[in-house]
């Protein structure tokens, strides 16, 4: 028997908080967020096999990956229990406004579930590749690494650099656009 949307019980912030500062991810299972939850808990897992497969003996790899690695688990951590405060919020004002928190569907059903799916088992492959630790994985990692990583910087900082290029171009377009129109409105008034 579903219950109606006024009888539905108003989730506490405390418990939310509490639950994913204890085991991340599980905080927004409270809240009725599974599928979030789970990206959670997938992203942590992933983070900390990554991190202990590359501090294993027989792989050399630069210090600023290790670092990057052990720095990303409280971000993770700390984004977990943000999020869970700010869904509480959301999740409640839904209830109060008599609205359903979300739609009922399939948990797995449409494109969504799919590309869940497939992002959970790319995931778990590459938790399993740390854990087995392949030789041509680590020949990877020790011979290519850092020209790896730099590419991926370099990547990372061009598409920042183009988004902000871009920004500014709207920008600058929308005050010619309102100046343009101000022109021409107060040139119509004058006559």
């Amino acid at each position: 028997m579903k219950k109606s949307p006024a009888k539905l019980p108003l989730k506490r912030k405390f418990i939310a908080v509490l639950i994913a500062a204890i085991l991340p991810g599980f905080g927004h299972m409270y809240l009725g967020l599974a599928q979030r939850g789970i990206q959670f808990i997938a992203v942590l897992l992933l983070d900390i096999a990554a991190l202990f497969y590359f501090t294993s003996k027989g792989i050399q790899i630069n210090v600023p990956l290790l670092i990057l690695l052990a720095l990303m688990i409280p971000v993770i951590y700390f984004y977990n229990v943000y999020d869970v405060l700010q869904s509480t919020d959301w999740i409640n004002d839904h209830i109060k406004a008599l609205i359903p928190k979300y739609k009922r569907r399939k948990s797995f059903a449409g494109v969504r579930g799919i590309s869940f799916g497939l992002v959970l088992m790319a995931e778990g492959l590459l938790i399993c590749m740390f854990l087995v630790r392949p030789y041509w994985l680590r020949n990877i990692v020790s011979f290519w690494g850092g020209y790896i990583i730099a590419v991926v910087c370099i990547v990372i900082g061009v598409g920042l650099l183009a988004f902000q290029i871009v920004r500014i171009y709207r920008t600058i377009q929308k005050h010619k656009s309102s100046a343009t129109s101000q022109a021409v409105g107060g040139a119509s008034n004058d006559r």
